[in-house]
């Protein structure tokens, strides 16, 4: 399996390529809107709770303070 910063590389890619070949379609922004809101969802859950990327610095919900 690809490193996770790789994989997150070839996802953000991937829905660029995508979200580009819809705007030369015509796509109505609205629909592109959609779209890209469900994809960020799916990206999210893929992703899944508190992956924790560069050798595990910091928490994954942004709270920094000291237990």
């Amino acid at each position: 399996m690809p490193q996770p910063r790789t994989a997150d590389l070839v996802v953000f890619l991937a829905v660029l390529a995508t979200a580009a070949a819809l705007v030369l379609r015509g796509t109505d922004p609205a629909t592109l809107t959609t779209v890209t809101v469900a994809v960020s969802g799916l990206y999210a859950a893929w992703r899944g709770p508190g992956r924790k990327d560069r050798a595990g610095e910091g928490r994954s919900d942004g709270d920094t303070r000291e237990r």
